[in-house]
C-alpha cells in the first residue's frame, strides 16, 4: 500500500475537524459555552424611542466619532468609534437650540472621556456605566435642561 501526501493531508483534516466538532459538542453539552456573550445588546433607533416613549425626543447631530483609548501595559492604543445620540423632552426648544450650539464641544467631551481609559478598562466598566458617566458629562455641559438618555447606534473597538 503506497501512502501519498494528499491522502496524509486528507487525515490530518479529517481528525482536525473531528477534534473540532467533539470540543464544541462538549462545550454546549457542559454549558461551559456562551454563544453571543461578546455581542452588546442593541440600543433603540432614534425613531423607535421616539414612536414608543412619549414627550421624547432624539438629538442625533453628535454623529460617528473615532477617538482612541489610553495606551495599555503593552503600550498600545485601541480605536473606538461610537455613533451617541441624546435623548431629551419633546417640545424643549431652547435644550435643542443648546445641544446644537454645543455639538462640537459636546463631541470633544465624549472623545475625550475615552482617551482616559484603555480597552481593557472600558470593558470591565461596562456600557451600562460608560453610558452613565457621558450623560452626566453631557449634563454637566448643558444649562437650559438636561438629557434624558445617551444611546450608542454603534461602539466598537477596533485593535
Amino acid at each position: 500500500m503506497r501512502i501519498t501526501l494528499h491522502g496524509v493531508l486528507a487525515v490530518i483534516a479529517v481528525a482536525i475537524l473531528l477534534f473540532i466538532i467533539a470540543v464544541s459538542a462538549i462545550a454546549l453539552c457542559t454549558k461551559n459555552a456562551v454563544p453571543g456573550s461578546g455581542l452588546r445588546k442593541i440600543d433603540p433607533t432614534p425613531a423607535a424611542v421616539e414612536r414608543t416613549r412619549e414627550g421624547t425626543a432624539a438629538f442625533t447631530r453628535i454623529g460617528q466619532l473615532r477617538t482612541s483609548t489610553k495606551l495599555d501595559g503593552d503600550e498600545q492604543r485601541t480605536v473606538i468609534i461610537v455613533t451617541p445620540w441624546l435623548e431629551y423632552a419633546a417640545g424643549d426648544d431652547s435644550l435643542y437650540e443648546e445641544l446644537d450650539t454645543k455639538q462640537r464641544s459636546l463631541r470633544s467631551a465624549i472623545a475625550a472621556y475615552f482617551t482616559r481609559f484603555t480597552e481593557a478598562d472600558l470593558k470591565r466598566r461596562g456600557e451600562t456605566l460608560v453610558k452613565a458617566d457621558l450623560l452626566a458629562l453631557v449634563n454637566s455641559m448643558l444649562v437650559l435642561g438636561k438629557v434624558q438618555a445617551i444611546y450608542f447606534n454603534e461602539y466598537q473597538f477596533f485593535d
